[in-house]
């Protein structure tokens, strides 16, 4: 269930628009077009949402803390059981081959592309650990009235790593390659992507459970602190936190979690482009080398991108080549498109449709982490294929390169403030100064 708030008094004169609720009620600001709001009563399992952009600014979780604790336990023990026994094996007649989740990562290193390797290892593996354990730290001393120390930074480095943590993204790679090995071998599930799949599920819902706001709003009772504003002059913009979210009306650190705190991302455009002209070129190579080689026999040629999505369409896998023109070509383009065209948009002062850009910046965020898929493939066939003469997969340098330019457009995504669009826009009376 969605509830729009509704927009009542609007006061424009200031860099955010007001809502008057009720006087004692906790202010909200939304971290996609800077509105700010009285926090309103919603019923249970309800979303409310900004009435300007259409962004969710909060939900009602009814005992979110503790389901998301438990949720988050149960991620940890699945964690530790997909990282301990066999991922995926491989058969060939007599011969089998088996290997651990992290074999696709310590595949590429051993073939001279370790930092491929290692963002392979960091994604699937070592960050989805940091955020389960990070939460876990926080929670479970809170279930017994007790804050956990450096409550702050753990925070702040959890949800910086969360974007990070690909484990849907790996789950995509994984069933790819086993639909794409059906012909070369049989291959055989371990207990390993049982657990894994009820990883992806459990940490999904770990993540949806959680609210953010009950968590601070308990840890402030416990501290006999109050951080939020529940007052806010106009004249003067509040700041608001990337990390927690937290409101401030002054300050060069968050009162909540203790990260920076700006009006506005520091050089968001000129970062942005950047990192977007460096996606660019990166992309060049990427279509242009080899991603993989598949030898059978002892013989094989090598795969570019657009080759292998031929490859696949020739063998009949219609479905699967889609998907990886999907994740591939598609998405990668798109994205700097998309990107590209906000940047212009923000600094050309548009007031076209601000609500249409916020969107199309909400989805150009979300499915960027989705074009990982081709790298965790050529990782996971690289660490299963290995029967020698019979049968083996090499990454090619093209890998790398298209790895770098997901990662690049990635963190654009993340640098740009999609505020900027109705500060330019008119909307937010004091433009923010860069």
């Amino acid at each position: 269930m969605t509830v729009p708030l509704d927009r009542g008094t609007f006061n424009a004169t200031g860099p955010f628009c007001q809502e008057i609720v009720s006087q004692s009620a906790r202010l909200i600001a939304c971290h996609e077009c800077a509105a700010v709001y009285r926090r309103a009563p919603i019923p249970p399992h309800a979303t409310a949402n900004c009435k300007r952009c259409g962004a969710e600014l909060y939900r009602h979780i009814p005992d979110s803390l503790n389901h998301s604790l438990a949720y988050y336990l149960a991620a940890l023990m699945l964690w530790c059981m997909a990282n301990i026994y066999p991922f995926l094996g491989l058969k060939v007649g007599a011969i089998y081959h088996e290997n651990l989740l992290l074999a696709g990562g310590l595949a590429l290193y051993e073939n001279g592309m370790g930092e491929l390797g290692l963002v392979v290892f960091l994604t699937s593996i070592v960050f989805p650990f940091i955020t389960i354990a990070g939460m876990i730290y926080l929670l479970l001393p809170l279930r017994f009235n007790v804050i956990a120390p450096a409550t702050g930074q753990v925070y702040q480095i959890v949800r910086v790593l969360e974007p990070w943590s690909l484990v849907s993204v790996f789950m995509l790679g994984t069933l790819i390659s086993i639909v794409k090995l059906q012909d070369l071998a049989t291959v055989v599930p371990g207990l390993s992507l049982a657990a894994f799949a009820g990883l992806l599920f459990v940490y999904a819902l770990a993540r949806s459970s959680f609210d953010p706001e009950s968590f601070w709003e308990k840890l402030e009772s416990l501290a006999g602190t109050m951080t939020q504003p529940s007052e806010h002059d106009p004249t003067n913009p509040l700041l608001q936190c990337h990390i927690c979210e937290g409101l401030q009306a002054s300050g060069h650190h968050c009162l909540r979690c203790g990260a920076a705190v700006h009006h506005r991302i520091e050089d968001s455009i000129q970062q942005t482009w950047a990192l977007l002209a460096a996606a660019t070129v990166m992309l060049v190579p990427a279509n242009l080398f080899p991603v993989m080689t598949v030898n059978q026999l002892g013989k094989g040629n090598p795969d570019t991108i657009i080759s292998g999505i031929i490859h696949l369409m020739e063998a009949g896998l219609f479905g699967l080549g889609l998907i990886v023109l999907f994740a591939s070509i598609i998405v990668p383009f798109a994205k700097l498109g998309s990107l590209a065209f906000l940047l212009w948009s923000v600094q050309s002062d548009s007031d076209w449709r601000p609500r249409d850009r916020t969107q199309l910046y909400r989805v150009t965020e979300w499915v960027g982490a989705w074009s990982m898929v081709d790298v965790f493939l050529v990782g996971l066939l690289a660490g299963l294929v290995s029967l020698g003469l019979l049968a083996n997969v090499t990454p090619g340098i093209g890998a790398s390169f298209f790895g770098a330019a997901v990662i690049l457009t990635m963190l654009a995504a993340h640098q740009f403030d999609p505020r900027l669009i109705w500060d330019r826009a008119g909307s937010n009376r004091v433009v923010a100064h860069e």
